[in-house]
């Protein structure tokens, strides 16, 4: 009796779903001519979601709620791994609940990964919450600007900044992933159009967009694609396309911040044989940052924060072009600072800025700005031994030398804190500064 009783309930269960599923369909169809619903979840969704949606129909919501109260509960109790599967099945249920998307690529970039202690296994858990952003999130949230933004901060911040011990490594697997894309810094646009293989694995696997990319290179300089910095500028350029005024405004950030960022250290250097990774200084997008700053100024909602922002990276600048020996632009600069930056005497010649500035700098430097102005001082040591002048060079190299030292000092004793944010031997910088002087005197007419 009991075995009939199961069978009959288990019979109307199913009915019932059944019926749900009839009823939930058209609820779905009278709110779209409505006008009141989201995007139909069942759109590009996998036939999990698709079977999910239509089988439970309105139950879904109530289910991916309870669900979240169970996570947010496993999140208190540090319960990382459990999560995944957890955020898994709610993405499954409700795949337009943006803030699962986020927070599951979040727990997979930030706490899961940091909980190994290989580089290489970090690097993993890394790239997975990266793909899961790009590949399902965004797919399934075209048009949400939050999600293509969170994308482009794991490219500014988990990968190409340096708060976490393995991120050396994770911009090494960056790269070398990049370059195996594009064979060299830039894309051949030209080639990869003609090559419909290669274009459909770019668009199919990275999602990015050539004809994007373009653009981008077009208003905001010729950048190396290899690097961290470019692909954040991307995702933050897609989320300003759809977002609202605020998302505009944190999109903005985001470019000028990466812009900086590359600037400082946007250019790969791999040495003659390939088997070098020293991230440098990339002078030939100057002009792409400052618009960018000046773009940024002029809205009202972020003059201040991007006014801070600009008058510090006029006083970078100017240093890093005088040290290149990019003397009239360097003196362009500081007057250009001069008029933002009231606390800049009227009366300062460009050499008393420049060595007023290094006087103060040293242990305050972060690691990019350190490593910017020891390879721009040991660049000017051998430009001026290479015209012959070798107390000047001297000069440079000690400079140059003085500064790694200063900065470094903190860090010899501290290996953790040496492998997070230390700096490359001198003879590396030196090298990298050597290759540069190479490339200039080459270009020259």
């Amino acid at each position: 009796m009991n075995r009939i009783i199961s069978i009959l309930l288990l019979l109307a269960v199913l009915t019932g779903l059944f019926g749900i599923s009839r009823l939930n369909t058209k609820l779905v169809e009278k709110r779209r001519v409505l006008g009141i619903t989201q995007a139909d979840p069942r759109i590009n969704a996998p036939p999990l979601v698709v079977f999910t949606t239509v089988a439970l129909g309105g139950f879904r919501g109530i289910i991916a709620d309870m669900l979240w109260m169970r996570s947010s509960r496993l999140q208190y109790e540090g319960k990382y791994f459990e999560l995944v599967q957890l955020a898994d099945w709610i993405t499954k249920l409700e795949p337009r609940f943006t803030d699962v998307w986020a927070y599951h690529a979040w727990n997979l970039a930030y706490n899961i990964s940091v909980l190994f202690t290989e580089p290489v296994d970090r690097w993993r858990w890394v790239r997975h919450g990266i793909s899961l952003l790009r590949d399902e999130g965004a797919v399934y949230n075209p048009e949400e600007a939050r999600l293509l933004f969170e994308l482009g901060w794991f490219y500014q911040h988990k990968i190409g900044g340096n708060s976490d011990d393995a991120h050396m490594y994770y911009k090494q697997a960056w790269a070398s992933e990049m370059q195996s894309l594009w064979g060299g810094e830039r894309p051949d646009y030209a080639a990869l159009s003609n090559d419909p293989i290669r274009l459909q694995s770019v668009l199919r696997d990275y999602k990015l967009d050539p004809v994007v990319m373009q653009e981008i290179e077009r208003v905001h300089g010729p950048l190396d694609w290899r690097m961290p910095q470019a692909h954040a500028i991307y995702w933050a350029t897609q989320s300003k396309k759809v977002g609202g005024d605020i998302d505009v405004v944190f999109a903005e950030r985001m470019i000028y911040q990466s812009l900086t960022d590359a600037f400082r250290r946007g250019r790969l250097f791999t040495g003659v044989q390939g088997d070098r990774f020293i991230p440098s200084p990339h002078l030939e997008i100057l002009p792409f940052v400052i618009k960018s700053y000046e773009n940024a100024i002029a809205n009202p909602a972020e003059r201040g924060t991007a006014m801070t922002g600009y008058q510090n990276f006029l006083q970078e600048a100017v240093i890093l072009l005088y040290l290149y020996n990019r003397e009239a632009e360097a003196n362009q600069l500081l007057e250009k600072l001069k008029t933002v930056q009231p606390e800049v005497p009227k009366n300062i010649n460009l050499t008393e800025f420049v060595f007023q500035a290094f006087t103060n700098r040293g242990a305050d430097l972060n690691q990019d700005q350190a490593f910017a102005s020891v390879e721009s001082a040991l660049y000017q040591s051998l430009m001026w031994r290479e015209m012959g002048d070798d107390e000047r060079a001297a000069g440079y190299e000690q400079l140059g030398r003085l500064v790694w030292s200063r900065y470094m000092e903190p860090r010899l004793d501290k290996k953790d804190m040496r492998e997070r944010t230390g700096l490359p031997p001198l003879s590396e910088i030196q090298e990298r500064a050597r290759q540069r002087l190479t490339e200039s005197i080459s270009s020259r007419p």
